[in-house]
């Protein structure tokens, strides 16, 4: 099995993130959008094959159990919660993660799946993201610092193991769309913004333990196994922005166990049984959330033969 293109590989310079229900569009429309997709995808890489084009699509639970007869063990959907601060989910049926090295290619990607169907489809969002300053985050902060390097440990994190058949190098997704306060973030002093995160803003170096907060970014999203190991999560997250003031993250991560993200967010909204939150979301609002699976290439060509 072979995962698809955009999981493994270190995150290209810009992406774009399209999130959608079908409406009026039915399933054999789809399936045949997205072999549009990827007929110009691998048109564009034979043209530019420096552009590092890759892609991945990912379907939620509803939609999977009308595409596919099986379900991968513990693949359902998010969850809100109502804890100090409210994450909402907003469950949709496609995600699509486009990337390149080139702007106009995730477009002319985005514009061949959309040909024909704009009125058929409801778009959730499409988000236009870019890498930011040696990868940091609008906050300032470098983003990702956690994620797995090397190519074994990253598919170690992100991808179902061979164990689970015909799912073996498929991976779960979370994505979410932060809106950030910015103005209200650049009021802080630069050493309080780094008690906020738990690691210093210009070497990203986590705070020593006695210095690091229990509200830090840091503390509420280190999800630990029963041994006391952290449990870690592929980040492919990029900004996204505009001069008016709509700026934020698009926050995804791929993974092979869902209860990873659970207790993370449980952790962060202030639910998980200690009363404390992640002191970030009094500067970053989630305006979204759900839960995704991406097949691997194989078993999403035989999907979309189906």
């Amino acid at each position: 099995m072979t995962a698809q293109s955009v999981i493994l590989p270190l995150p290209s310079d810009h992406a774009r993130f399209i999130v959608l229900r079908l409406k009026n569009l039915t399933i054999e429309e789809l399936k045949e959008k997205l072999g549009d997709l990827f007929t110009t995808r691998d048109r564009l890489i034979s043209q530019y094959p420096q552009a590092q084009i890759k892609t991945a699509v990912a379907f939620g639970p509803e939609l999977w159990a009308k595409l596919y007869a099986q379900t991968p063990t513990g693949f359902q959907q998010l969850d809100p919660i109502s804890g100090s601060f409210h994450m909402p989910v907003v469950p949709a049926d496609v995600l699509i993660h486009i990337a390149a090295q080139r702007t106009d290619i995730c477009f002319a990607l985005s514009q061949s799946f959309f040909d024909g169907i704009q009125d058929k489809v409801e778009v959730l969002d499409e988000r236009v993201c870019f890498r930011n300053f040696d990868g940091r985050d609008l906050t300032g902060f470098i983003d990702g610092t956690e994620n797995p390097q090397f190519p074994d440990d990253r598919a170690e994190t992100a991808l179902l193991q061979n164990d689970v058949g015909v799912f073996a190098d498929g991976s779960f997704i979370f994505a979410q769309r932060y809106a950030h306060n910015l103005e209200k973030w650049k009021k802080l002093k630069v050493d309080t913004q780094e008690q906020v995160i738990g690691r210093t803003k210009l070497e990203s170096i986590e705070l020593d333990e006695d210095e690091q907060p229990e509200n830090s970014h840091v503390s509420r999203t280190v999800v630990e196994d029963n041994e006391g190991e952290e449990m870690a999560i592929l980040r492919h997250s990029l900004p996204y922005g505009d001069g008016k003031g709509e700026q934020g993250l698009f926050f995804i991560a791929y993974t092979n166990d869902l209860s990873i993200i659970d207790n993370m967010l449980l952790r962060m909204f202030g639910t998980s049984g200690d009363g404390i939150h992640d002191r970030l979301l009094h500067f970053v609002t989630p305006m979204d959330g759900a839960y995704y699976f991406a097949p691997s290439e194989e078993l999403l060509e035989e999907v979309l033969e189906g």
